[in-house]
């Protein structure tokens, strides 16, 4: 790994106070394995060829989208007559669930489930577009690149906003997809959306079982892998993170809050705000509540 190319936003984006980027690139050849600080969803519109993304392979051709995030190393090889458009974004940044809180399963299994998962078979997880999908998704990304280009006033906002509609049309495609092993990636899609929907509940994991459709045994194996944690300590940081936007947008006082994002005990609440995120919840509210 010691010849790991690493790209970073500061360096690779075109604005660098900008969490958004759009480049195309025709006959995109071989590029060695790299991984970055960002994010990228990557649209073939011609040409072949295959991705290696932490050993896994990933043949795509003309229609293929996927989405990188910078944690998994990868590279292209036996690349013929590729165009690509690569949108690079900031997570960090472009919090989609703050615009959408019941992201539906669509979106989390394109841009969660799939990017985390690790098969020792070949990838086949990704999106594959019909010519009239093709057609709309490039209609967003072109007018992206060509706005971030010209710079015409306002053209961030219009970027970002066809970047919005670029990730709903995403999901929406990738929720109707026919083939098996985007089911796979949906069965656990549908239990993330479900759960960011409902987090004031608390966890039933039979009932999870249920919605998904998976087996115990392959639920237990596949939800860690993508979230990093056990469903209840998923639920967990989800109604921490509840919290952390009501407290940065609102005045309200620290129990309603903890009520208002399932707790049950306010001295509860705040001891796993502060071992989440490293301060308590009057402090934070003090800090970034933004009207004030």
């Amino acid at each position: 790994m010691d010849d790991l190319i690493r790209l970073s936003q500061e360096n690779y984006f075109k604005e660098k106070d900008f969490p958004l980027d759009v480049a195309t690139w025709t006959e995109h050849g071989d590029y060695p394995r790299h991984v970055h600080d960002f994010s990228k969803v990557a649209i073939v519109t011609h040409g072949s060829g295959t991705a290696d993304v932490d050993g896994q392979l990933i043949p795509f051709r003309t229609g293929d989208v996927f989405v990188m995030h910078g944690n998994r190393s990868n590279a292209y090889f036996d690349t013929e007559h590729l165009t690509m458009t690569n949108v690079l974004y900031d997570p960090k940044t472009i919090e989609l669930n703050r615009f959408d809180p019941g992201l539906h399963p669509g979106y989390q299994a394109l841009f969660v489930v799939a990017p985390a998962l690790k098969d020792k078979e070949p990838y086949k997880r990704h999106l594959t577009l019909s010519l009239d999908q093709l057609i709309q998704v490039k209609a967003q990304t072109d007018t992206m690149e060509k706005e971030l280009l010209q710079k015409e006033p306002g053209y961030r906002l219009t970027a970002m906003g066809h970047f919005m509609i670029l990730v709903s049309l995403l999901s929406r495609f990738f929720s109707t997809a026919e083939t098996p092993n985007a089911r796979k990636s949906l069965q656990l899609g549908k239990v993330l959306s479900h759960l960011e929907e409902h987090f004031m509940e608390e966890v039933d994991i039979d009932g999870l079982l249920k919605y998904s459709g998976m087996s115990r045994r392959s639920f237990f194996r596949a939800f860690p892998e993508v979230t990093g944690k056990t469903p209840q300590a998923y639920l967990l940081h989800l109604r921490v993170k509840k919290a952390v936007e009501m407290l940065e947008m609102t005045d309200r006082n620290i129990t309603e809050t903890a009520f208002d994002c399932g707790f049950q005990d306010s001295n509860y609440f705040s001891r796993q705000f502060k071992k989440i995120m490293g301060t308590t919840p009057s402090e934070f509210q003090k800090k970034y509540y933004r009207t004030r």
